[in-house]
């Protein structure tokens, strides 16, 4: 039935496509309009449209044609033109992507930039996508993940080692957990809150407006600024459909995709912080991890996972990308 009614819908979007513009680029997210990405994806179709290319785009919020796996699948087979998602979403279509999941990665938010934005970085991590029947566009940004807690700060090893956390069911999150005293315990998305309430865990890990947005500053009473993890947006098209563009158009999307991009980074950063704010007048105290904890963690739960994101990755391109990472701090 499922099936039945997204190939229906399909068909509507399909007829519903303007037909002012000789070509039209669809696309479809699970993020919400309010979201960051949604008003940069805005901001591109804003932008492109007015370069007078003969290029429309049509947007689809809130996952009203599916998940990542699902618009994955339409970009590829260009039922869809465009989307964006999470790397650590993408591995497992584009096991390239591997290397963004090592612990500690970047120092901040525009180290992530530097790197991202390299030709030997992410611009080498987007050209792994081609042979998957897509063209990369750019990375934005989705923010670091902190750990929040009801211990007080996670400030030291002994800390560390009374935190029990929820960990998505993956092996390699769960050992590297483990690699630094911590208890992980596998658990839903959706059952975070109540295993909080329920004391069968006593701390998690996201983002900090996912803290505010799942309502985890009522049953969590600190938050560490750890940024063990950097999240961001892979934003792709088919590359078919891009290859058939002229190349006034392809410099048309080219340049609206990094002006967006460069868009959504600032949203994502300003809400991120404007969040910590609003998450201490609801009471969480918030507190930076020291800078000696951070090393002794990296060097940890890295060395639980390194080689087998190395073996994903491809070695060559792992350590290509480490390199550039390290050059451009």
């Amino acid at each position: 039935m499922n099936k039945i009614l997204t190939s229906v819908l399909m068909s509507s979007v399909m007829l519903a496509a303007s037909s002012v513009h000789a070509e039209v680029i669809r696309i479809a997210h699970d993020n919400q309009a309010d979201t960051p990405l949604h008003k940069a994806l805005v901001k591109f179709k804003e932008d492109l449209e007015a370069e007078e290319v003969d290029l429309g785009v049509e947007i689809y919020e809130g996952g009203q044609l599916g998940g990542v796996a699902e618009v994955t699948d339409m970009v590829q087979n260009n039922n869809m033109q465009m989307t964006a998602a999470a790397s650590v979403l993408l591995a497992p279509y584009i096991p390239e992507f591997n290397v963004l999941d090592l612990f500690f990665l970047f120092d901040d938010e525009e180290h992530a930039h530097r790197v991202l934005d390299s030709e030997d970085g992410g611009e080498a991590l987007l050209d792994a996508m081609t042979s998957r029947g897509l063209h990369g566009l750019g990375f934005g940004e989705v923010g670091f993940r902190h750990i929040t807690s009801n211990l007080g700060p996670i400030d030291s090893e002994e800390a560390l080692g009374n935190v029990r956390l929820r960990s998505a069911n993956n092996p390699m999150q769960i050992a590297a957990w483990e690699a630094v005293g911590a208890t992980p315990i596998p658990l839903a998305w959706g059952e975070i809150y109540t295993s909080l309430q329920q004391n069968l865990i006593n701390s998690q890990e996201s983002a900090a407006f996912s803290v505010k947005s799942q309502r985890f500053y009522e049953v969590q009473s600190h938050m560490t600024m750890s940024g063990h993890i950097y999240t961001n947006f892979v934003w792709f098209m088919n590359a078919e459909f891009y290859e058939g563009l002229t190349e006034e158009q392809q410099q048309a999307v080219e340049v609206a995709a990094d002006q967006a991009i460069a868009y959504q980074r600032e949203l994502a950063m300003e809400a991120n912080n404007q969040v910590i704010g609003e998450l201490e007048e609801l009471g969480v105290e918030v507190s930076e991890m020291p800078d000696s904890l951070k090393e002794v963690m990296a060097e940890r739960m890295n060395g639980a996972v390194r080689e087998k994101l190395r073996d994903r990755t491809g070695p060559e391109l792992f350590e290509q990308m480490v390199d550039a990472v390290e050059r451009l701090r």
